[in-house]
């Protein structure tokens, strides 16, 4: 923007970018979703931004996701942005439902692929969300 800070929406740019990134890697090493990285099969219900400081379009930022609750058919993500310093810039959460295009319709998230995750993710602590 014109003081030099990146815009707000753009933080949702970020959220995308690493949400395909983190469950493509999980659908592909799992093997229990056979699917392509960008028709992975789940639609975004909700998502939530909180600001904490400016983050400047010149310096690098740290991003870090996980999945910290399961539903029947959703689950949640947490995302947390740091700057260069470590300073907090930002906490999100969205919400994903598993999806059919095809038949249009939410389906369950299987049994295995919740353990899978969870294995996977047994030393990761979500940050807080307020």
């Amino acid at each position: 923007d014109a003081m030099g800070h990146v815009n707000n929406a753009v933080f949702f740019a970020y959220f995308e970018t690493i949400r395909i990134k983190y469950l493509g890697e999980i659908m592909e090493d799992s093997g229990l979703l056979s699917t392509e990285l960008l028709d992975l099969p789940l639609i975004l219900v909700e998502a939530h931004c909180i600001y904490n400081s400016p983050a400047l379009l010149t310096e690098k930022l740290r991003i870090g996701t996980g999945i910290s609750r399961f539903g029947t058919k959703s689950f949640d993500m947490l995302y947390r942005i740091a700057g260069e310093d470590g300073r907090l810039i930002a906490y999100g959460r969205t919400v994903q439902v598993m999806y059919d295009y095809i038949s249009r319709s939410a389906f369950p998230i299987p049994d295995e692929l919740k353990q899978y995750i969870a294995d996977s993710q047994r030393n990761w602590t979500p940050p807080a969300f307020p």
